[in-house]
C-alpha cells in the first residue's frame, strides 16, 4: 500500500494554471535515494540508481525551509538565517525555481504538495513542499512550559518545558525526555527544532502558525515508522 501511494506521489497530474504558486510554502520533508555498493573492475564503488527510488531503502527525514513565491515571477526562501533569491519559470505542468546556485524543478502531485528535484543533489531527491498560512512573528520560547496536543498522537499529552541554553524536557506521565531544541527564523516567521529519540529521523520540525502568548499553534511532520512517509500534525501548544 506505501508503494502505491509513494508511485502516486510523484505523479504531477494537477497543472499548475489550475493551482496558484503565489504565497509561502513550508519544506514538510525530503525524500532520498542512498547509494548502493556496487563490484566493479577496481573493486567495490557507491553508484546511484539512475531509474529511481527503492522505496525500502529510501531516506526520509522532515525539512526546514519556507518558501514564497512572489508577483514577477521571483521567489525567495529562508532556510534559518540564509536568504536566497529565485527566478521562477512555469512551463504547463511544470515550474523551474533558478537561483545562482541552483536549480529547482517539478510540479504538484495528487495531493496539491509542490514536488520539486535539485540539479545539484548527486542522489536522486525530492522535496515536498506544503501551502502554508503564518502570522506569527518569532518570540522567545525560553524558561517556558507548554501542554501540547496534535493530531498525529506523538504531541498528546505531553508537556514541553523549554530551559536554559537549548535544553529541553518532554514531561509524560511524570516522567521526561532530556532532549534540545532550537529556533529558526525563517523571514519574518519562525519554526521549533528538536530531538527526540521516539522520532525515527531523531529530531522534528515545528513550522509556528499563530500565537496570541498564551497559546500557539503549527504544523509538523514526523517520522513515526522507520522508511514511513511523515504524518501531518496540527499542533496546538498551550502555556502553563
Amino acid at each position: 500500500m506505501r508503494v502505491l501511494l509513494l508511485s502516486i506521489l510523484i505523479v504531477f497530474s494537477t497543472s499548475l494554471s489550475a493551482q496558484s504558486l503565489n504565497g509561502n510554502w513550508l519544506l514538510a520533508y525530503i525524500k532520498a535515494s542512498p547509494p548502493e555498493m556496487v563490484m566493479g573492475e577496481d573493486g567495490a564503488v557507491l553508484e546511484y540508481n539512475e531509474g529511481g527510488y527503492d522505496d525500502e531503502q529510501s531516506f526520509i527525514e522532515p525539512g526546514l525551509m519556507l518558501l514564497s513565491v512572489l508577483p514577477g515571477n521571483k521567489a525567495e526562501s529562508f532556510y534559518a538565517d540564509v536568504k536566497e533569491e529565485w527566478k521562477v519559470i512555469q512551463d504547463g505542468k511544470q515550474v523551474r525555481f533558478e537561483s545562482l546556485e541552483d536549480t529547482l524543478y517539478g510540479g504538484f502531485n495528487t495531493e496539491g504538495m509542490l514536488v520539486l528535484k535539485s540539479t545539484i543533489d548527486e542522489s536522486p531527491t525530492d522535496y515536498f513542499f506544503v501551502a502554508f498560512s503564518p502570522e506569527v512573528a518569532p518570540f522567545e520560547l525560553t524558561n517556558s512550559s507548554w501542554s501540547t496536543n496534535g493530531s498525529s498522537g506523538f504531541f498528546q499529552n505531553k508537556t514541553f518545558e523549554f530551559r536554559p541554553k537549548g535544553e529541553l524536557f518532554i514531561w509524560e506521565n511524570g516522567q521526561h525526555e532530556k532532549r534540545e531544541f532550537y529556533t529558526h527564523t525563517l523571514g519574518k516567521y519562525m519554526a521549533i527544532e528538536f530531538s527526540s529519540e521516539v522520532l525515527t529521523a531523531g529530531f522534528g520540525i515545528i513550522y509556528v502558525e499563530k500565537s496570541n502568548g498564551n497559546m500557539l499553534t503549527g504544523i509538523s511532520f514526523l517520522s513515526l515508522e522507520e522508511g514511513a512517509l511523515p504524518v501531518r500534525s496540527q499542533v496546538v501548544f498551550t502555556k502553563l
